[in-house]
């Protein structure tokens, strides 16, 4: 069963725009070292969107290379089309990703019910020993499932069984108690209310990297009931996530330098479009990062 905490990648890029094939071994490496209940690829914090097929594969493929089956491998499935779906999914599957989570295809006039329509179809292509489920971010994307569309497709699809969320926990609680008690309910927004998003329910986080050790102390408090020295230990990162997730835009600007200054680099290239760094939200990032500490 996959639970606990599984960061989410972030995408690396050299001063020539291309990926840093170096700096993204380093950092799937060290998801691995920190004892990360997975690894999740491909999310919105790694710029999917951004990201062609090729460097889409390429990722999958580092990732599956260096865990080499030691943890779960989450791929986050998103594309330009129909047939890249369906092609990300076959890598996806050729290199043993354990949850395959898809992302609904977008384009400006997408409805909900256009995006259950999308899952409907694509579902189908997912082999039926896989687990398969949706990133249902309404909150960051503005469309999204219904409760009463999510349990259609659990119903048709026996391998439908776990979602992933970004939703505020008391709102993701009241999800849950909708749902059969075997499909599991994950949530991400870069650890925000990580104590009560388990409380609620939430089988596990998918965060971004840079909190990730302090993530898996908090959630193996929780596991022996030590609640109130989970929220202790909450509190020191909590001020790092308010300054990251004003946004997703945020969060792959300055999120990910605290990530980088954490491991040790010293300088992060962005790829447009992306949101441009100012020398105070830098400033605050190294100190958000040396707050911290070092990985």
């Amino acid at each position: 069963m996959i639970k606990g905490i599984i960061p989410m990648t972030y995408c690396f890029f050299n001063r020539n725009n291309t990926i840093d094939i170096k700096l993204m071994s380093d950092q799937i490496s060290l998801i691995k070292q920190l004892g990360s209940n997975g690894i999740a690829c491909l999310g919105l914090a790694t710029e999917v969107n951004k990201l062609e097929f090729s460097e889409k594969k390429k990722i999958i493929e580092l990732v599956s290379d260096i865990t080499n089956n030691s943890i779960p491998v989450v791929v986050t499935i998103s594309g330009k089309n129909f047939n890249e779906y369906k092609k990300l999914i076959g890598v996806a599957q050729f290199n043993n990703a354990n949850w395959i989570v898809l992302q609904p295809l977008l384009n400006k006039k997408t409805t909900d019910k256009d995006c259950y329509d999308f899952f409907d179809q694509i579902i189908n292509f997912v082999d039926k020993k896989t687990l398969v489920g949706i990133q249902n971010a309404k909150e960051y994307i503005g469309v999204g499932l219904e409760s009463h569309q999510i349990l259609k497709l659990y119903k048709k699809f026996s391998n439908f069984r776990a979602i992933k969320g970004e939703s505020a926990a008391v709102l993701i609680q009241n999800e849950i108690s909708r749902y059969p008690k075997n499909l599991s309910v994950f949530n991400g927004r870069g650890g925000q209310e990580i104590i009560d998003n388990f409380l609620a329910g939430c089988k596990g986080i998918i965060p971004s990297l840079e909190g990730t050790d302090i993530f898996i102390k908090i959630y193996k408090l929780l596991e022996q009931k030590k609640i109130s020295e989970a929220r202790k230990v909450y509190k020191k990162i909590l001020p790092s996530i308010v300054f990251s997730m004003q946004s997703i835009d945020s969060l792959t600007c300055y999120g990910k330098r605290i990530c980088a200054y954490r491991m040790g680099v010293k300088k992060i290239y962005d790829r447009s479009p992306s949101l441009s760094p100012t020398k105070f939200g830098t400033d605050l990032a190294k100190q958000f990062a040396d707050d911290l500490g070092k990985f």
